[in-house]
Parts: structure tokens; sequence; C-alpha cells
């Protein structure tokens, strides 16, 4: 059996170390770009739900209510109409 002479062990060992460290920056650095891409998607998405979020309370404001329903021939009453319940037969004595 030869015996492996030391430094060429030791050169062997780090050029290895530095294969290592290689495969572990790039992996470092595609993940960093896929994050990177996945918050400028949670940004556009947080500014198109503030969007909608606006153009919902607009569309529930009362007034846009009143105006789309007098395009619908709906009226303003101003007299209410209160109906009282009768007594129901059954309870009647």
């Amino acid at each position: 059996m030869k015996k492996l002479n030391l430094p060429i062990l030791i050169i062997a060992f780090v050029i290895g170390l530095a294969l290592v460290q290689l495969v572990i920056t790039h992996r470092l650095a595609t993940a960093g770009e896929a994050v990177k891409e996945l918050e400028i998607e949670a940004s556009r998405l947080k500014e198109k739900n503030e969007l909608f979020r606006q153009e919902i309370n607009q569309l529930g404001s009362l007034r846009r209510i009143s105006q789309e329903a007098g395009k619908l021939g709906f009226i303003r009453q101003n007299s209410l109409l209160h109906l009282t319940p009768e007594v129901p037969v059954a309870m009647t004595y």
C-alpha cells in the first residue's frame, strides 16, 4: 500500500471544500433571486388589493347606492308605514 502524500491530500481537501462553497453560494444566489421576485409580486398584489379596497368603498358608499337606485327607478320615500302584528289565531282565548 502506498502512503498518500500529505500535501496532495491537503490540496485535494481544500479544492473539495472550495467546490462545496461554490455550490452552496450558487444555490443561495438562486434562492435570493426567487425571494426577490416573490417580494416584488407580493408588493404588486398589495397595491392591487388596496385599489380593490378603494373601489369597494366607493361602490358601497351610500351616495353611490342612492344614485344607482335612482337610475333603476327607485324613489326616496319620506313617510314610513308601520305594521303592527296581529295576535295569532292559535293564541286567542
